[in-house]
């Protein structure tokens, strides 16, 4: 039976009749004076349902009201009705602890139609890549694909504002989701277009339901479209008028959490000058050290990754995902993007008042690049990772003779970050990894490795890795697991696990 999202409604209206349509929301009421004067009898009633996904108050603020809201809350799942909100709310340490909010709406048809979009299950993200993309027959310039990264197309669009790109596959909308689009492209010389997109149902394949028409300006924050009640197709195309280049990478869709969060509640996006992005999501826990960083693998399903084995450790966390190309790219990109990375795990050290040696940075596969490479950066305590990959550029040489045709994204990363798949590109893509650790002080620095030893991406990552911290004196713990890169993922992460479970209890004095 699919999960149903837990909804817990306190206040005196109970809205359960017009939430009825919603299939993946059990709704939950109480009162207020239920609440207050039969705490105890209620919180046993509502522990039998288990934690709730979401938490909806209509109440005024009381200090008997907040002590019960203690105990059910989890970060980011509960809204304050604006209604009712007041500096009661705002200054009070546990609404700052566990991020409640205050739910905004214009009106009450607003605030049904809001909780209903936003009380569903799960996440879900995915993309159409730019090798679908075609180009009109009337365009007479120059068009060529650069693998999964970008398809471009440079000359003269003319005067006016005229159709140029098509897509050979369709997004789907969801019904009863707010659906978020995001368009990667890059715009070069006297350039303005048009994004479009048009609904067409599954129903009435002829017709065009509601057509989205957005320009540069427009294009800032990603396109949302509201709920509905039929599924239907996202049908593109891109407009273009001037003279210069249009670099167009994946065009994005997600389930859209609203302002409450990307993909899940309080999960957050950034994105760079040329609209590359990174996910981000921080977990306050029990704000006592450490603050452990897990930075998700590689994954073509977009969003979040790790949270329920993160949220086990009980400590503050923040998990990081990358959306780009077909599973991600590596958390590599330009400096303003890796300057963000580094940005968001800092400000939270400081939000939390801990030190960098009150710092674990994690990752596994691909997780693993991200954790090494900004570890160098950020003189953590400790850094966790499995299957680590360090030559990125070397795991894009491999897929030759290797493991032919396997992760055929190593070479959309080559050429995303050094232009081409050139001997001398897989060099430069090595060396920007190891410039950066080989410069970096780890006396100071646990690092717990469990690797393949049979590894056919990155087979010599743990023996590249082991001399430059035994020149620093870092202390190592490591783990080899017999098997290629993907033969054992279990055995991997079990050990991750392990090493994180011993580093938090002989470093942090934090038991199992």
């Amino acid at each position: 039976m699919a999960r149903k999202f837990k909804v817990l409604q306190i206040g005196d209206h109970d809205l359960s009749d017009m939430m009825q349509q919603q299939s993946e929301t059990l709704w939950q009421f109480v009162t207020t004076e239920q609440v207050i004067t039969e705490s105890e009898a209620i919180l046993e009633a509502l522990s039998e349902i288990g934690s709730f996904d979401f938490i909806f108050v209509q109440a005024p603020f009381s200090d008997a009201f907040i002590q019960v809201l203690e105990t059910l809350s989890a970060p980011y799942t509960t809204y304050i009705d604006q209604a009712y909100w007041d500096t009661g709310y705002a200054q009070n340490p546990i609404v700052q602890q566990q991020i409640i909010r205050p739910f905004i709406y214009k009106d009450d048809a607003e605030r049904l139609e809001k909780l209903k979009a936003v009380t569903f299950p799960g996440q879900y993200g995915d993309k159409i890549s730019p090798k679908f993309c075609m180009v009109s027959r009337s365009f007479d310039g120059t068009a060529h694909y650069e693998g999964n990264n970008a398809f471009v197309v440079s000359g003269q669009f003319g005067d006016t504002m005229m159709p140029l790109l098509t897509w050979q596959r369709h997004l789907i909308y969801d019904k009863n989701k707010v659906i978020q689009v995001w368009p990667e492209y890059t715009l070069t010389g006297n350039v303005e277009i048009e994004f479009v997109c048009r609904l067409v149902s599954f129903h009435a394949i002829d017709k065009v339901d509601e057509q989205f028409v957005l320009r540069h300006e427009d294009l800032q924050t990603p396109l949302e479209i509201p709920s509905r009640d039929d599924d239907a197709y996202i049908v593109m195309t891109m407009h273009a008028k001037g003279t210069g280049t249009i670099r167009v990478g994946a065009v994005h869709k997600r389930w859209s959490r609203l302002d409450m969060g990307q993909f899940i509640l309080g999960g957050e996006r950034y994105t760079d000058e040329n609209r590359n992005e990174f996910i981000h999501y921080y977990n306050p826990g029990d704000m006592k050290p450490p603050l452990n960083v897990y930075f998700s693998g590689y994954r073509s399903a977009e969003g979040f990754e790790g949270f329920f084995m993160m949220n086990q450790l009980n400590a503050p966390f923040i998990l990081i995902g990358d959306p780009r190309v077909e599973g991600g790219a590596f958390y590599l990109g330009s400096p303003s993007y890796e300057s963000a990375i580094k940005q968001v795990i800092q400000d939270r050290l400081d939000e939390l008042g801990f030190e960098s040696n009150e710092l674990i940075l994690s990752g596994l596969s691909m997780g693993s690049f991200g954790a090494l490479y900004y570890g160098a950066q950020l003189n953590p305590a400790a850094i966790i990772v499995g299957k680590p990959l360090v030559n990125i550029g070397t795991v894009a040489k491999n897929m030759a003779l290797v493991r032919p045709n396997d992760f055929g994204t190593s070479l959309d990363i080559l050429r995303k970050n050094e232009g081409d798949l050139s001997a001398e590109a897989i060099q430069r893509l090595n060396d920007k990894f190891w410039r950066c650790f080989n410069q970096a002080d780890f006396s100071q620095t646990t690092f717990a490795i469990s690797y393949m030893m049979h590894d056919d991406y990155d087979k010599e990552a743990f023996n590249m890795l082991l001399p430059t911290l035994s020149r620093q004196h870092a202390r190592v713990m490591q783990r080899g697991v017999p098997g290629r890169h993907n033969d054992d993922s279990p055995t991997i992460t079990s050990w991750f696990v392990n090493f994180y479970h011993l580093i938090l209890e002989s470093q942090f004095g934090r038991e199992r």
